[in-house]
């Protein structure tokens, strides 16, 4: 899914990351819906030629009262292999990516502006930055890769904040991706192999705030998913949720 304001902004995109197991291209084949999509995206952010990427996953919360993001340095970290009982292999695969402090810097810079502490840290992709944007093709793509956290709370109205916050950096030829999944309940997925009867729901709901809503009113109807009936159903936890605020 992508977003974009205005022809000369960059667009905003929500993915959805799932688990490494993306990376098997017999069960992902790439002429299939997940890896063609993938790598449609993919193909529209290299055409777009932006000057960077700032991705949020639902897999880094802050672990301070304000925000992180990665490449305080031009070193480039170690990949986080963040799961676990996976074939041998998913734990080889490596993603190629170019890191800029200065992008990073600047990230945080439009956040301490706000009163919000954002500290600049050494930290590699977690695996719901790197696996998805591999799949998409962007390894070794010529522009830096920074991932910002979540906040360390699972506030909606703080999340849609921080995407307005991140927003003018669009206009600076910044692409901003959220990483998270539309239902995360591991607990149901691994407990069953059929469809749980609040997942189509809780994809309509995420449907109608996003797709059927008018612009000036996804704010409000993203925010208004805090009073679903079946929210902690479908995430028990909201740190897969909550990337989509940021872009929406």
């Amino acid at each position: 899914m992508a977003t974009s304001d205005t022809a000369n902004r960059m667009p905003v995109y929500f993915v959805s990351h799932g688990g490494p197991t993306l990376l098997d291209n017999t069960e992902y084949p790439l002429d299939q819906p997940i890896g063609k999509g993938l790598r449609q995206i993919g193909d529209e952010i290299k055409a777009l030629n932006p000057r960077g990427m700032v991705v949020v996953s639902g897999h880094w919360e802050s672990a301070t009262r304000g925000l992180q993001v990665n490449s305080r340095s031009a070193i480039l970290q170690p990949l986080i292999y963040d799961f676990y009982n996976f074939p041998q292999w998913m734990y080889k695969e490596t993603f190629e990516h170019k890191v800029d402090p200065k992008l990073a810097q600047q990230v945080a810079e439009v956040f301490n502006k706000e009163s919000i502490k954002t500290d600049a840290v050494d930290r590699g992709l977690d695996h719901g930055v790197w696996v998805v944007l591999k799949k998409a093709g962007l390894e070794g793509a010529d522009f830096p890769i920074v991932q910002l956290s979540l906040f360390g709370n699972e506030s909606m109205e703080e999340h849609l904040r921080m995407g307005e916050i991140l927003s003018p950096l669009r206009d600076q030829g910044i692409v901003v991706v959220g990483s998270g999944m539309a239902v995360h309940n591991l607990r149901d997925l691994f407990g069953s192999n059929s469809v749980r009867p609040y997942v189509k729901p809780f994809d309509k709901e995420i449907e109608r705030a996003i797709i059927d809503s008018p612009p000036h009113e996804r704010r409000s109807a993203m925010a208004a998913l805090a009073g679903s009936s079946i929210l902690h159903k479908a995430h028990p936890t909201l740190e897969h949720l909550l990337p989509l605020h940021v872009v929406v």
